[in-house]
């Protein structure tokens, strides 16, 4: 295809080294019949752009649906993984404090049961002493595995 031309003048310089010497004003005319084609083609165009076949719209109509589908589901998986995010959150925050409750009592129950200070309380202030050989019996329980309060003890 050619240049295209229309009716509207346009103004040409004519350039000379650097400068711009002189202005002239010309017009160029588009003949009709090239110009009445282009309207026909770029009409044609246009309806042919317009017409979308039942094909064509079925498949733009499940392709948004597809869309919209993952769409949702991604939202349902994105607010899921928040809802574990903040139950783990809480989760650890209880296991933090369970920790040092733990711990807390641990020390205490350490205290409480200081094997040196239990020693050195029974020995200095309540008198006792470790037992002689001749005064510690052994002995076998077969029958059960718990010894009663008021039950005879084997001499053997």
């Amino acid at each position: 295809m050619g240049r295209q031309y229309d009716r509207k003048p346009y103004l040409y310089t004519e350039i000379d080294g650097n400068t711009a010497r002189q202005l002239e004003e010309q017009e160029f005319y588009v003949p009709d019949d090239r110009r009445a084609e282009e309207v026909r083609r770029s009409r044609r165009n246009r309806e042919k752009a317009l017409q979308m076949s039942p094909a064509y719209v079925m498949f733009l109509t499940m392709a948004c649906v597809a869309v919209l589908a993952v769409c949702v589901n991604y939202l349902k998986v994105q607010a899921s993984i928040r809802t574990r995010i903040t139950n783990i959150e809480e989760m650890e925050a209880n296991l933090e404090e369970l920790r040092d409750i733990n711990e807390a009592t641990q020390s205490r129950i350490a205290v409480a049961s200081d094997i040196h200070q239990i020693y050195k309380t029974a020995t200095e202030e309540l008198g006792m002493v470790y037992p002689d050989d001749s005064q510690v019996i052994y002995y076998d329980r077969t029958e059960s595995e718990y010894v009663q309060q008021y039950e005879d003890i084997p001499r053997e």
